[in-house]
C-alpha cells in the first residue's frame, strides 16, 4: 500500500539502535504508584514501566543542554517470560546510572526508544562519586551509583548484601555482575550467627550445668564487645554494624546489661541451691530446740519457724530481684581488671608495629588483640565474676538467717526449761548491713556520703582527679545540679556552652532534672544509663521519692560499684549470728553450690533426669563442651569478696534475765547497740 499514510522506515527498512544512560531516579520512579492501589487507570501516576534516558548522539552530556526532566520516555521490551497477560508478567530491574541499549519504534522520528537490554557494570569500574548528572558537581555518561544520593532520600537503603567488607577504591557498595561471591556485610551477620554460642541447661542438679552456662555467656559478652570496637577501627566491622558507628559507649553499656540479664538467670539457680541449703540449715539447728522443748511450746515454736521461713524466702526474692545489677557491677569491674593487665612481649610488639586507634568507649574494657592474636577468656574471669556476686550477698544471707532464729531464741530463753536455756544461749548480736537497701541510701542522704558518692561516681567516668571535686559535691548537696554538672564538665576540659552541653545544662535548670542529666551523656562521652540513673537519682531527691532513690543507686552501682561504700552501713545492722551452742550460719558456697535437694529422687528407682552430652551448641558446628569452674575457686573468691572492708565490731558481754529478773546467762552484743 502506498500512500501519505504509509511509511517504509517504520520498524521495517530502518532499523536504528541507540545506547544510553539511565537517568537520575528522581525524575522516573514516581512513573509507578510505591503503594497500593484500587484501579491502575485511575490511580496509576503514568502508563506502564518507562524511564528516562539520555541517548549518546542525540542529547549532550551537559545537563545545561537539556536536563534529565526533559528527557524522552523509553519503553520497555520484556523477554518471553511475560508481559502481563494471564498473571506472566517482570517487573524490570532498570536502576538510575545503568547504560542501557535498543531502537527506536518510530524509526527516523526518534521519539520513540525502547530498552531491549542492559550493559553490564564490571567490578574494576571505578565510580568516583555517589553523584548522578543532575547533581551539582556530577557528570552524565560517567559510571554512577544505583544509590546516589541515599544519604538524603529516605526510600533508599542499602541491603547488607550490597555492602562489601574490603575497603572501597571507589562506591562502596557492590554493584557489578562479575563479583557475585564477594564477601559481604550479609556474609559476617550469618557467620555470627551461626558462630554464637548458645547454652544448653540440665535438669540435672548434678551436671553443674549453671556455672557452665555463666562461662558461655561471659565469652560470649567478650566477643560482642570486641566486635564493637572492632567497628570503630575495621570498615568490614563497620559495614557489618548499623551504620553510622558513633554510641560505642551505648552498645557496649546495652551488651554488658544484656549479658548481666542473662547471667542473672542462671545465677537464680545456683541461689536456689543457697536457699535450699540455707532453709535446711534452719530446720536442722531447730530440731534440737524443738526436741527439748515443752509440749505446750511446740506449736508457738512451729510458728515461729514457719514466720522464719517466710522471711528468709523473702530476703532470697529481694537479692534475686537485684542480681542483674550485682553482676552488671561485677563484670565491669572484671573487664576493667582485663583492660589493666599487663600484656605479653608478643602482643606490645604486633602493636608497635601497627598501633590500635584510642578507644571510643567511655566504658573501661580490654583493648583489641592485634591481626594473628586472640583474646582469651580465662576460667578464672568468670570464677571470680560470680565469686564476686555470691561474695556480696553473704552478709545478707546470713544476717536473715540470724533474724529468722531470734525470735525462737527469744521467745524459748525465759529461763523456765533449763535445757533449753543452754541450748539457746545468746541471742543475736548486730551485723553490718552492706547493701543498698533503702534505710542505707536514706541513712547516707542524711550524712552527705550518697551525693558525695555520685559526684565521685561521675569523675571516675569522666577521668576527673577525685580530689578536686569539692564545689561539685556542694552545687549538688545544695540542690543546683546545673551548676554543679556545669563545673564537672569544665573540670573534665568540656565547654558547657558547646551545643548538647547548653541544651542538657538548660534543662535541668527549666526542672527536667532526669532529662537534662540523659541528654548530657552525649556530650560528656559517658554511659547514658550512668546519666539516667545519676539524674533519676537527683530528680527522687528533690522530690523525697526515697523508693526511687533507691532504686537509681542500685542502678548506679551497675556502672560504679564504688557507689555502694558511700550507703553501705549507714543505717543499724540486722540481727546475726548468736544462737549460743547452736552457733550462726556460715554460708558455704561450694557446699551450696553442690547441693541438692533431697526429694529429687524419692525412690532408687526414679530414672535420672536425662540431659544432652553437650553444654553449649552452635547453629555451625553443633554442639560441644564447656570449661567447668571449679566449686571451691567460686568459694574462696565468694569469701574473699565478703571480707573485703570487713571490720570486727567492738563488743561487751551483758546479762539475760527472765521475766522474774533472775539473770539466766549471758549474751555478747555490739557496742552502740
Amino acid at each position: 500500500m502506498e500512500g501519505s499514510l504509509f511509511n517504509s522506515g517504520f520498524l521495517g527498512s530502518k532499523f536504528l539502535w541507540w545506547i544510553g544512560q539511565v537517568a537520575d531516579d528522581r525524575t522516573w520512579r514516581e512513573n509507578q504508584s510505591p503503594k497500593k492501589i484500587e484501579d491502575p487507570k485511575e490511580d496509576s501516576p503514568a502508563w506502564g514501566y518507562r524511564y528516562k534516558v539520555r541517548i549518546m548522539g542525540i542529547h549532550d552530556q551537559s545537563e545545561a543542554s537539556i536536563e534529565s526532566d526533559n528527557l524522552p520516555w523509553a519503553q520497555v521490551m520484556y523477554s518471553v517470560w511475560g508481559g502481563g497477560l494471564a498473571g506472566s508478567r517482570q517487573t524490570p530491574g532498570i536502576r538510575q546510572g545503568m547504560f542501557v541499549f535498543g531502537f527506536f519504534l518510530d524509526g527516523q522520528d526518534q521519539q520513540c526508544p525502547v530498552i531491549m537490554g542492559v550493559l553490564g557494570a564490571n567490578a574494576k569500574t571505578v565510580v568516583e562519586k555517589l553523584k548522578t548528572g543532575k547533581d551539582e558537581d556530577g557528570e552524565n555518561f560517567t559510571p554512577q551509583s544505583g544509590w546516589a544520593n541515599a544519604h538524603d532520600d529516605e526510600c533508599k537503603k542499602v541491603p547488607d548484601e550490597q555492602l562489601p567488607l574490603t575497603t572501597p577504591s571507589s562506591a562502596p557498595t557492590k554493584e557489578s555482575t562479575d563479583a557475585i561471591h564477594q564477601k559481604t556485610a550479609a556474609d559476617n551477620k550469618v557467620e555470627t550467627a551461626l558462630d554464637k554460642k548458645h547454652s544448653l541447661a540440665c535438669p540435672d542438679p548434678k551436671h553443674q550445668s549453671d556455672t557452665k552456662n555463666i562461662q558461655t555467656a561471659v565469652k560470649e559478652c567478650s566477643k560482642q564487645i570486641e566486635a564493637i570496637k572492632r567497628e570503630t577501627q575495621d570498615f568490614g566491622n563497620a559495614v557489618s554494624a548499623k551504620l553510622p558507628v558513633s554510641g560505642v559507649p551505648k552498645e557496649v553499656e546495652s551488651v554488658i546489661k544484656d549479658t548481666a540479664g542473662v547471667v542473672s538467670g542462671h545465677t537464680k539457680s545456683i541461689m536456689g541451691k543457697v536457699h535450699q541449703l540455707t532453709n535446711e540449715k534452719l530446720q536442722e539447728k531447730s530440731a534440737e530446740m524443738m526436741n527439748l522443748a515443752f509440749p505446750a511450746d511446740k506449736n508457738k515454736i512451729f510458728a515461729e519457724q514457719v514466720e522464719a521461713l517466710e522471711g528468709i524466702c523473702c530476703k532470697f526474692n529481694a537479692l534475686n530481684a537485684g542480681l542483674a545489677a550485682l553482676i552488671g557491677a561485677a563484670l565491669l569491674k572484671s573487664f576493667k581488671k582485663k583492660a589493666k593487665q599487663k600484656q605479653s612481649s608478643a602482643v606490645q610488639a604486633a602493636n608497635a608495629a601497627d598501633p590500635p586507634l584510642p578507644s571510643a568507649s567511655a566504658i573501661d574494657v580490654p583493648p583489641i588483640p592485634p591481626k594473628g592474636f586472640y583474646q582469651p577468656d580465662p576460667i578464672c574471669s568468670t570464677e571470680e565474676l560470680m565469686g564476686e556476686v555470691l561474695g556480696s550477698t553473704i552478709n545478707e544471707i546470713t544476717s536473715i538467717f540470724g533474724s529468722a532464729q531470734s525470735g525462737v531464741v527469744s521467745n524459748m530463753n525465759d529461763g523456765n526449761n533449763p535445757d533449753m536455756n543452754s541450748l539457746a544461749g545468746s541471742a543475736p548480736g548486730k551485723a553490718v548491713d552492706r547493701s543498698a537497701s533503702q534505710r542505707n541510701v536514706v541513712a547516707a542522704l542524711a550524712n552527705g556520703a550518697l551525693v558525695g558518692g555520685m559526684a565521685g561516681a561521675l569523675a571516675g567516668a569522666l577521668g576527673v582527679d577525685k580530689n578536686i571535686i569539692g564545689s561539685v559535691a556542694g552545687a549538688f548537696k545544695a540542690g543546683n545540679y546545673g551548676s554543679g554538672l556545669a563545673s564537672m564538665m569544665s573540670l573534665a576540659g568540656i565547654s558547657p556552652d558547646s551545643g548538647l552541653a547548653s541544651a542538657a545544662l538548660n534543662a535541668i535548670d527549666s526542672g527536667d532534672i532526669l532529662g537534662g542529666f540523659t541528654e548530657a551523656a552525649s556530650a560528656l562521652g559517658v554511659p547514658t544509663g550512668l546519666m539516667s540513673n545519676m539524674g533519676g537519682a537527683f530528680s527522687a531527691i528533690q522530690s523525697g521519692d526515697m523508693s526511687s532513690l533507691t532504686g537509681a543507686v542500685q542502678g548506679l552501682a551497675g556502672f560504679d560499684a564504688g557507689i555502694l561504700g558511700s550507703v553501705a552501713g549507714m543505717a543499724d545492722g540486722l540481727p546475726l549470728g548468736g544462737m549460743g551452742a547452736l552457733g550462726g550460719m556460715e554460708v558455704d558456697i561450694a557446699e551450696s553450690m553442690n547441693f541438692v535437694q533431697s526429694v529429687t529422687q524419692l525412690f532408687e528407682c526414679d530414672p535420672e533426669p536425662e540431659c544432652s552430652p553437650n553444654d553449649e551448641h552452635t547453629l555451625d558446628s553443633g554442639g560441644s563442651g564447656a570449661e567447668e569452674p571449679n566449686c571451691a575457686s567460686i568459694a574462696e573468691s565468694a569469701n574473699n569478696a565478703a571480707q573485703t572492708g570487713k571490720k570486727e565490731p567492738e563488743t561487751k558481754r551483758v546479762p539475760i534475765r527472765n521475766r522474774r529478773g533472775r539473770i539466766t546467762g549471758y549474751r555478747t552484743v555490739t557496742v552502740g547497740d
